[in-house]
């Protein structure tokens, strides 16, 4: 049975109370935690400018994958050459997508209000936040957890933090890259390592993970 924080009713209380969200966090450390680890892929690096083209979340309970969701999104535009060369997502499979609302509003939908785990903030969620906008669609509310930033704090001198290398570091496999399903996978394998880091220092709760990376 569904625990009721994960409802849709809670979700809409905590868009009104946000302070509730916190109630959703069980003493059962941070492994024990239910959580959405998202990516997208995209035209180019200005969210103003470029368009999302992939999308993908996985969800993690118990420290285990147990749903996912992943769809191409056809801006009815051409892709530029360096990014179909970069991802692998040619013109037609770019074409057969699906459109901009309908991938955000699944989107959404699959992560409800789970803390959302994601490698660079800065980046990914502007721009799921501009595209929502210009669909009408709110912002995303949901508590979120920076892998590159926990990186970073957490096991400082790598010469780079970007995915490929944290997940070096961590012997992770990264098979494929730059595709929003296999980024995620490698996302969410990074944050299950971090979080054994982050209860050695006694973070054992999502507020107080994300207030440590923001720090």
């Amino acid at each position: 049975m569904e625990k009721y924080y994960q409802s849709p009713e809670f979700s809409k209380l905590t868009e009104k109370y946000p302070f509730l969200r916190h109630a959703s966090e069980e003493p059962a450390g941070l492994l024990g935690q239910r959580y959405c680890v998202i990516d997208i892929e995209t035209t180019g690096l200005e969210y103003q400018k470029s368009e999302i083209i992939e999308i993908a979340a996985a969800r993690i309970e118990g420290g285990q994958t147990t749903e996912t969701y992943n769809v191409l999104i056809n801006t009815h535009q051409l892709l530029p050459d360096n990014i179909m060369n970069l991802t692998g997502i040619t013109q037609e499979l770019h074409d057969a997508g699906v459109e901009k609302r309908v991938a955000l509003d699944g989107f959404y939908t699959f992560i409800n209000n789970d803390p959302l785990v994601v490698h660079n903030v800065e980046f990914d969620v502007p721009f799921i936040n501009h595209h929502a906008q210009l669909l009408f669609i709110p912002h995303l509310a949901n508590q979120l957890l920076c892998t590159l930033k926990l990186s970073r704090k957490l096991i400082p001198g790598l010469y780079s933090y970007k995915l490929s290398k944290v997940a070096e570091h961590f012997r992770i496999p990264t098979p494929v890259l730059h595709r929003a399903a296999a980024d995620v996978e490698i996302t969410g394998a990074i944050w299950l390592k971090l979080i054994a880091l982050l209860e050695n220092k006694g973070i054992q709760t999502v507020a107080a993970a994300e207030k440590f990376w923001k720090s």
